[in-house]
């Protein structure tokens, strides 16, 4: 299995890893809040794609950017405060650019977001029912029978035990599992063609995170959706990445296959991401230092205040450039410059955590 061909095999259907042409494509996004302290840079100048049927993985610490720059796709972000500059491609249309009655009808039915939190995205004054019965009318021109029915269908089809009995019950007579399947049932009901999950298994114990990581994974075959994925967790992305792009302090840090990143992690961030999987001796203390002020950045790369390896071309001017040193995969480090010398950071001789060993950890973790 090579880095340029690498395919992963999902349900019934194979999901290629390059030359399709990206359902989403977003460009030099950057994001930012006036605050009492200054302007916070939350992403700044970020590129990234999403191509039909494949999961996209964003990790990094939290805070490093990771929700803001998803919810600023379809411009969740509240605006004042917040701010969303640069392109947003998707289905022939710039987001950031549509009128607000566009981007309404694109949120909830071409994309449509699974948050962190079901405990707080759902409404306790309602039925779940009613919830998911009203998200369909949104979408669709269909009688409330017919809604009810399919709404009952959807919980059914996400693992709802029981689904026309449960279909009046409130919220807080579900698990937080259940709760989560739920969100998932509301998510599909306008048959999304780019699902954007959020952290949705952070709150879950691991048997059930296990159900939930599966159901996407069915889910994503059956609609042929493509899945961008919010996490920190290294284990879930171990499962369920075909690409990975790496975010610190609302850059990107590399991007590549999974098998790239977990395999040959380039940057030193990366690297000591994988460094924090159970068994490689930094999972209880964590990287060493703390993410920079929002609203007071660092010059040079973001992550050199923590970086072993920093030196003075590293803390002045820009974020280096990335720079795709592999066919496929990228890395913004001045170390991978023409007149330097990659070796000092990558040292080959400990090439990170193998995919299947990590996948091996994961597993292990929720036995």
């Amino acid at each position: 299995m090579t880095g340029d061909n690498w395919t992963r095999k999902r349900g019934t259907e194979t999901v290629d890893s390059k030359d399709d042409e990206p359902l989403l494509s977003v460009e030099g996004l950057r994001t930012t809040f006036d605050t009492d302290s200054g302007t916070l840079v939350a992403v700044d100048g970020i590129d990234f794609a999403v191509r039909e049927g494949e999961t996209v993985c964003i990790v990094g610490e939290s805070g490093s950017g990771k929700t803001v720059a998803t919810e600023s796709i379809t411009r969740l972000i509240r605006s004042p405060p917040g701010t969303i500059e640069g392109t947003v491609r998707f289905g022939g249309q710039d987001l950031l650019s549509v009128s607000e009655e566009t981007i309404r009808s694109i949120r909830g039915h071409e994309i449509a977001h699974v948050f962190q939190n079901p405990q707080d995205a759902l409404n306790h004054c309602y039925t779940v029912g009613w919830q998911i019965v009203e998200a369909i009318r949104v979408h669709e021109d269909v009688s409330r029978p017919a809604a009810r029915q399919r709404a009952i269908d959807l919980l059914d089809r996400v693992g709802i035990a029981n689904a026309p009995a449960r279909f009046d019950d409130y919220p807080h007579e579900f698990s937080g599992g259940q709760k989560q399947r739920i969100m998932i049932a509301m998510a599909l009901v306008g048959d999304p063609e780019l699902l954007i999950a959020d952290e949705p298994t952070t709150a879950l114990d691991v048997t059930v995170q296990a159900q939930i990581l599966d159901l996407f994974a069915e889910l994503q075959a059956e609609f042929g959706m493509a899945v961008l994925f919010v996490t920190h967790d290294l284990g879930v992305v171990a499962e369920i990445a075909d690409r990975v792009v790496v975010m610190y302090a609302g850059k990107v840090m590399e991007r590549g296959s999974a098998l790239d990143i977990f395999e040959r992690p380039a940057h030193p961030y990366t690297r000591a991401l994988m460094d924090c999987l159970p068994g490689r001796g930094n999972e209880v203390s964590g990287i060493e230092g703390s993410l920079p002020d929002p609203t007071a950045l660092p010059t040079g790369c973001r992550f050199a205040p923590r970086c072993e390896h920093a030196i003075g071309a590293c803390r002045g001017g820009e974020q280096p450039p990335e720079i795709e040193f592999e066919s496929g995969h990228s890395v913004s480090c001045v170390f991978y410059q023409a007149d330097r010398d990659s070796s000092v950071v990558r040292d080959d001789g400990s090439t990170g955590a193998s995919l299947s060993n990590s996948e091996e950890e994961a597993r292990s973790i929720d036995d």
